[in-house]
């Protein structure tokens, strides 16, 4: 895949920008705070639908203004795709996803028509962070695979929102105890698809991101593998187990006023050499596990599309010593790259295709 324009109106710190960015390797310089990670945001925003570093749109309009837009064009081996993301400030106007020149009703339709992958010092938390962390870095890359999981995703979360909101009602001695068996069911039937589709992507991303990790770090006795960890991971149905879950945690649930058990409490266990990676390992094998994890992305992501997706390396390489940034760099030959840096000096080796400089919501040649 290659991005081969990209447009943004009032987002962020910029005004008005169109980019076209050749093949290959594009380095965005400048310095800290100048809008580089800004343009890598916006292509995340037209193929996610939503931004990495924060869940409220409102963020990602500039200050004064009352919406913001952004713009896609790609290239890809077969089809050329154009698509967009309107954002608005009022809470109560939904963003307006645009694919083709059409509006879509559901952000759905947006996934698959263009795909990255994104490096970022934020991936640090993958290792470090909450579950829903790492449920969240699964959910984006089935959802970009799949669209099917990314609306099983959505039905089961609505179910969810339901059956959290009658609990709640029952504990004031309000709403219809019967209604709870129903929200059982549909909660175990929504289920079943998310924790199947799971289940396997962590067992092909465990094999992948084994086999990167050994080659980023160097060290074949560090052995990095992924394991998914659900109460619903057994080799029985899911459904199955959920309702007999659900039953067996109702008066914890009316007592807490949530729902304790279900693909929403699922986390992904980074394991090295048999210990979980949390508890002991050192900055540079954690950064070198979230890699490993990326570039098993990129795998998964090009099996599924025939295509690579488009790279972004949000100055990630400065956090790298000399040996496991080249190994990095070497295993990524082919894939158009956007990447940002205050320093030039850190491509010493790299021969990349643009270098534009970012500066006061400006993007010019370096």
């Amino acid at each position: 895949m290659r991005l081969t324009q990209l447009r943004l109106h009032d987002f962020r710190n910029y005004a008005q920008v169109t980019l076209m960015p050749p093949g290959g390797v594009t380095v965005f310089v400048g310095e800290n705070g100048a809008g580089k990670t800004n343009l890598l945001e916006a292509i995340h925003l037209c193929c996610l639908g939503r931004s990495h570093r924060t869940p409220f749109d409102r963020d990602m309009i500039r200050l004064g203004c009352r919406t913001s837009a952004v713009y896609a064009r790609v290239k890809r081996q077969v089809t050329r795709d154009e698509v967009g993301v309107r954002l608005f400030s009022q809470q109560s106007l939904r963003k307006t996803i645009y694919v083709n020149g059409k509006t879509v009703p559901r952000i759905g339709e947006l996934m698959g028509h263009m795909t990255c992958v994104m490096f970022s010092p934020e991936d640090m938390s993958i290792v470090k962070g909450a579950p829903q962390v790492r449920r969240g870095f699964l959910d984006m890359l089935l959802s970009q695979c799949q669209p099917a999981y990314f609306y099983a995703l959505q039905s089961y979360h609505a179910a969810l929102k339901q059956r959290n909101a009658l609990i709640k009602q029952l504990a004031k001695q309000r709403g219809d105890l019967n209604q709870l068996e129903v929200w059982d069911e549909q909660l175990a039937k929504t289920a079943v698809p998310i924790v199947r589709m799971r289940r396997e992507a962590v067992l092909t991303l465990s094999d992948l991101a084994k086999e990167h990790y050994t080659f980023i770090s160097g060290r074949q006795p560090e052995v990095f593998v992924l394991r998914y960890q659900s109460s619903l991971s057994g080799p029985g149905d899911p459904g199955e187990a959920l309702m007999d879950q659900l039953t067996a945690s109702r008066e914890d649930d009316l007592r807490r006023l949530t729902t304790g058990t279900g693909p929403h409490r699922d986390d992904l266990r980074l394991v090295l050499s048999g210990q979980e990676m949390r508890g002991f390992a050192s900055q540079g094998q954690m950064r070198t596990a979230v890699l490993a994890m990326r570039l098993a992305e990129i795998n998964i992501l090009t099996q599924a599309h025939k295509d690579a997706p488009l790279l972004l390396l949000d100055d990630v390489l400065s956090e790298l010593d000399e040996g496991r940034r080249a190994r990095l760099m070497g295993s990524l030959g082919g894939m158009q790259t956007l990447l940002t840096t205050t320093d030039l000096h850190i491509l010493a080796g790299m021969q990349p295709e643009c270098v534009l400089k970012v500066a006061e919501g400006k993007v010019f040649s370096a």
